[in-house]
């Protein structure tokens, strides 16, 4: 049972693939949830189901927020802007998430779940990740005001009391996922699947219902207030196999690895060329990251919260072929 069953919650980015697929679960356990929505038109897959409300609001709007939050014990801060302007993410991810803890302190919330991204660790690191390992985000803006907004919820957490827990996820992969699901299949299903580079670095593909599984666990656990939890694979599937595993799928698993070295100019030249907070800028770390196997460590999320990924990832991609087929991405 789920210990949140008969409670209201709010749950933010309600309307994107992870907010969506948490809604859903909790719905599904007896929860009262708080859908909040900026705009109408996303939000289709979640109207008239049970146990669902959708409440139209916005990070940059407190009223809205402390409107949302009535009654709520728990907010799941799932919203983000995942890319557009610097000064656009400085807004939603940044003075939003301060926005939100505001809030929770005047509605007197008993738990703020915060989801951040492994991104804040950035691609320098040369051995495996655990949340002792110091943040260093890449030049790319989202990865720096994720990292900025943990700090916000560490800070605002801290004044005005309010408990808080930051879970940051990998690459999380499912069915409604356009990244890491048809973007990936989209690039497994060409034949021979191109790749720089022999695909034997890390790759940290989680399936969101292992996600969800541990946002819920976060949401009443005793003993995780003002923890941070890696969510990811342990030990970390290569780039072959995640990929690999969609062009299998799609029906081939012929691999045509390019020389990294062709693309080092190009990378080093599009730093030299771009705007200081410019993705393109990330571009010879990144590239060198994708070749280098390391592992973000869950050992914390074992000991602590019992927790450990319950979908592999043949099984992970197994499940997504029937949306692959809807979307119409597979025949």
């Amino acid at each position: 049972m789920n210990p949140l069953t008969g409670e209201k919650v709010l749950v933010t980015g309600a309307t994107g693939f992870l907010g969506g697929a948490l809604a859903l679960r909790l719905a599904n356990d007896g929860v009262q949830i708080q859908a909040l929505v900026r705009r109408e038109g996303q939000d289709r897959f979640l109207r008239d189901v049970p146990g669902i409300t959708l409440v139209n609001g916005q990070l940059a709007d407190s009223g809205s927020l402390e409107a949302a939050m009535q009654g709520c014990s728990v907010v799941f801060h799932v919203a983000a802007a995942l890319g557009g302007s610097a000064d656009l993410q400085q807004q939603v991810n940044v003075e939003g998430t301060r926005h939100l803890m505001q809030a929770a302190a005047r509605k007197q919330i008993s738990r703020v779940v915060h989801v951040s991204t492994i991104s804040v660790y950035g691609y320098r690191n040369t051995s495996d990740v655990t949340e002792a390992t110091p943040m260093n985000p890449a030049y790319d803006p989202y990865s720096q005001t994720k990292a900025e907004a943990e700090t916000v919820v560490h800070q605002e957490g801290q004044r005005l009391g309010v408990p808080y827990t930051i879970m940051r996820p990998g690459m999380i992969y499912g069915p409604r996922s356009s990244a890491w699901t048809a973007g990936m299949f989209r690039m497994g299903k060409r034949n021979p699947t191109i790749f720089i580079g022999s695909g034997s670095g890390s790759a940290f593909p989680i399936y969101v219902d292992d996600v969800v599984d541990m946002l819920v666990t976060l949401a009443h656990h005793p003993g995780t207030e003002g923890e941070t939890f890696n969510c990811t694979p342990d030990p970390s599937p290569t780039w072959r196999a995640f990929v690999g595993g969609y062009s299998k799928l799609a029906g081939h698993q012929n691999w045509l690895d390019l020389p990294p070295s062709l693309f080092t100019p190009i990378a080093w030249l599009g730093r030299l060329f771009s705007e200081r907070n410019s993705q393109r800028r990330d571009l010879p770390d990144l590239l060198a990251f994708i070749q280098r196997y390391i592992t973000y460590k869950t050992d914390k999320a074992r000991t602590v919260l019992g927790w450990q990924p319950q979908v592999t990832l043949d099984e992970g991609i197994r499940r997504c072929e029937p949306w692959l087929r809807e979307i119409g991405l597979l025949a």
